[in-house]
């Protein structure tokens, strides 16, 4: 399996086969998916089969696990792709089990893929959207350095838009080499 970022909390990994229970546990509990479209099983073993599969696109971007690096614990999911409404835009999600809500973890993960984004994918924005009503994932993208920029239809729904830009962007990293 491939790490994308690890910090001292946090390691954000592709998923193996296996772990495609994780993310449909985590899609059934009704806390969890308050603020996002619910999926059936079914939609969420398709989002699991493309996410094993975009590793291998080599873009580096797709839909990955969050983990517990002490104990390998589920932490959640996230993505960092282009966006399904509007692929010429890069978005950030994310996930997370209910038992690790209030940790600060939704904004040290929105973080290390802001920087990974930057960093090493050489992408220039990033934005992500949330429910009006979700304030908790507002503030998340807030104290990530994202900026309100309105609302947005995504996703089927009128949602909450931000965004932030690469103070300084850097060549790509296919141009680099």
């Amino acid at each position: 399996m491939n790490i994308i970022v690890q910090t001292p909390r946090l390691i954000i990994r592709e998923f193996v086969p296996e772990e495609e229970i994780l993310l449909l546990e985590l899609y059934r509990d009704e806390r969890v998916t308050q603020y996002v479209n619910k999926r059936s099983d079914e939609d969420v073993k398709k989002q699991f089969a493309e996410a094993l599969s975009q590793w291998q696109d080599g873009t580096g971007f797709g839909r990955w696990g969050v983990f517990n690096p002490d104990d390998n614990d589920f932490i959640g999911v996230c993505i960092l792709k282009p966006a399904d409404s509007d692929p010429t835009r890069i978005e950030l999600g994310y996930v997370l089990t209910a038992k690790y809500w209030g940790k600060g973890l939704a904004t040290e993960l929105s973080r290390a893929l802001i920087f990974y984004g930057f960093e090493d994918k050489g992408v220039t924005e990033i934005c992500a959207c949330t429910n009006p009503e979700n304030i908790a994932s507002q503030n998340v993208l807030l104290k990530a350095g994202l900026q309100r920029n309105g609302n947005i239809f995504w996703h089927g729904a009128d949602l909450t838009f931000f965004r932030i830009e690469n103070a300084s962007p850097k060549s790509s990293p296919k141009e680099r080499t």
